[in-house]
């Protein structure tokens, strides 16, 4: 019984030792990849940290902070670069629109309105500015902007009035009303070009009410688009004692050194954003 347990107990070993062996390598095994995973972090960490290093604030210069960016071989487009005629003497009517929305919705929608008065062949009546329905400012475009600037600088692109001038028929005299109209959310040229158009052309005069974003963002046409640059950029000045305050305020910033930015929003609900 002795020697059988013996022989038994000797497998066992044998089968044992093998099991010990195939142990440590697994074990072994789990541990080169521990170390190259660890390996691997610390140069990841490493490079990371470096990064950061690198994107540290530095000193900054506000002389060259204030200085116009490099243009980098990019150029204004706004000047026209094909065939471009000055407007015919003789329009298919006149053009009224309300820009409603915030100072910068309305700024594009007095583009699009001489960009509408181009497409059409209709003499632009200067823009009305929404800004009674909550801030009660009577100011109005006369009041903010260089209108004399304004129709000077787009006169090679699209005649504009103050307002719509009396008509004397039969004897009396009376003033053009125009047929209210509510342009579609971006609506194509086409629809400019024919609904807009038909009505101009049976009542003299048309008015686009709301006028936000009426008129499509991505037309084909360059020269559609090189206009819109012009009047935003250039035909669009502020008035004398708005440049005035403006400069005023820009030259404290620079010289105290600090920066403020004001958002004033035109909306109903202003007070639940702003």
């Amino acid at each position: 019984l002795r020697s059988g347990l013996h022989r038994q107990h000797g497998k066992q070993g044998a089968g044992g030792g093998g099991g010990g062996a195939k142990g440590i390598y697994a074990k072994l095994t789990i541990a080169v990849v521990v170390l190259l995973i660890c390996t691997l972090s610390l140069l990841f960490s490493a490079t990371i940290g470096g990064n950061r290093g690198s994107l540290e604030p530095s000193e900054i210069n506000a002389e060259e902070l204030w200085e116009s960016a490099k243009s980098s071989g990019w150029r204004p487009s706004s000047a026209p670069r094909s065939d471009w005629p000055p407007p015919p003497r003789e329009t298919n009517g006149y053009l009224r629109v309300r820009c409603n929305g915030g100072l910068n919705q309305q700024r594009s929608a007095i583009c699009n309105a001489v960009l509408a008065a181009r497409i059409m062949n209709a003499t632009l009546v200067l823009p009305e500015l929404d800004a009674n329905s909550f801030w009660h400012d009577e100011s109005g475009f006369q009041g903010i902007y260089d209108v004399e600037h304004f129709i000077q600088t787009l006169k090679y692109d699209v005649q504009i009035v103050e307002s719509i001038p009396e008509i004397r028929k039969n004897g009396k005299t009376k003033k053009i009303k125009g047929y209210q109209l509510r342009p579609p959310r971006d609506a194509p040229i086409e629809w400019y070009t024919t609904v807009a158009l038909k009505k101009m052309q049976e009542h003299g005069a048309i008015y686009l009410t709301p006028f936000s974003h009426r008129l499509a963002e991505e037309i084909d046409n360059p020269e559609y688009q090189r206009l819109r640059c012009r009047v935003n950029y250039h035909a669009l000045r502020f008035k004398p004692n708005i440049m005035q305050l403006s400069e005023s305020i820009v030259d404290k910033l620079r010289a105290q050194g600090h920066f403020m930015s004001i958002h004033l929003r035109f909306e109903m609900d202003m007070l639940a954003f702003a």
